[in-house]
C-alpha cells in the first residue's frame, strides 16, 4: 500500500496539524511510508452471518450475537446477512512507537500513530473490495462499514466479537479487559449485505464516538472534509 493524498490530509487532521504546518510534516508522513510498509503485517479475518430483526436488536444467527440499539437497526434493516470483519497491523506497529516515544521522538511518535491510524482503515478498505469481488456477493449490495463505539452500539461488544472470530488465533489480537484492543491499530466492523443498494449512511458526525469532543466541530469543521 502507498499514501495518497487524501490519506496524508487524513493523517494530518489526526495529528491536529494546522494548516500552515503541513507542508513541513507532510515530508515527514512521506518518510513514514517505507518504515510502515517494512514493520507492519497486516492480518485480517472475517465471517459471514445471517441476521434478522428481534426485538432486543438485530440477531446474527441464533446463539451467536446480538446488536442492540437504533444504529445496528438503521444499517440493517434491508439486510440477510452481516459479515463481521476484523483486522490489525500488528505488533510491529506498537514497538516502531515505543521506538520513537523512547528516542525523545513525540512529534514523530505523534505522526507515526496519526499514519497508522489511517493504515488500519487502508487495510479494511483493501478487504471490503475483495469481499466484494467474491462470487457469493454478486449482484450484492454492502452497507457502510460500521464498529462497535459508533452511535449506540456499544464497545463492550469486543469481547464477544473477539471470541466470535477467534481473534487471538486468526488475527493476533487480544481483546483487553476495556474493550481496547491490543495490538493498538486493531479494529473490529460489521457490514451489512442486502439484496438492493444502501445509502450511505455512516458517513457523517452524527454517529461518531467522539461527536461531543470533536476539535473540527468545534471549529465549523469535519474530519472528512477534502
Amino acid at each position: 500500500m502507498k499514501w495518497n493524498e487524501n490519506d496524508l490530509r487524513m493523517a494530518l487532521r489526526y495529528a491536529h496539524i494546522k494548516d500552515e504546518k503541513a507542508s513541513l510534516f507532510r515530508d515527514w508522513l512521506m518518510a513514514l511510508e517505507p518504515v510502515l510498509q517494512e514493520v507492519i503485517m497486516p492480518k485480517v479475518t472475517w465471517r459471514v452471518f445471517s441476521c434478522q430483526k428481534e426485538e432486543d436488536g438485530i440477531a446474527l444467527e441464533p446463539g451467536h450475537l446480538v446488536l442492540p440499539g437504533n444504529l445496528a437497526r438503521s444499517m440493517l434493516r434491508d439486510c440477510q446477512q452481516v459479515i463481521v470483519a476484523a483486522a490489525s497491523l500488528g505488533h510491529g506497529f506498537d514497538r516502531q512507537t515505543s521506538l520513537y516515544e523512547a528516542g525523545n521522538e513525540p512529534a514523530r511518535a505523534l505522526l507515526w500513530d496519526a499514519a497508522g491510524s489511517v493504515w488500519i482503515e487502508k487495510v479494511m478498505d483493501e478487504l471490503e473490495t475483495v469481499l466484494k469481488a467474491r462470487p457469493e456477493f454478486e449482484n450484492r449490495f454492502f452497507t457502510d462499514r460500521f464498529s462497535c463505539g459508533y452511535g449506540d452500539l456499544p464497545l463492550a461488544l469486543q469481547k464477544e466479537i473477539g471470541a466470535l472470530l477467534n481473534l487471538p488465533l486468526r488475527c493476533g489480537i487480544q481483546v483487553l479487559d476495556s474493550c481496547m484492543m491490543a495490538p493498538t491499530k486493531s479494529i473490529t466492523a460489521f457490514i451489512g449485505v442486502a439484496d438492493k443498494p444502501q445509502p450511505a449512511r455512516i458517513r457523517g458526525c452524527a454517529v461518531c464516538r467522539m461527536n461531543l469532543q470533536c476539535t473540527y466541530r468545534q471549529k465549523g469543521k469535519t474530519c472528512h472534509e477534502s
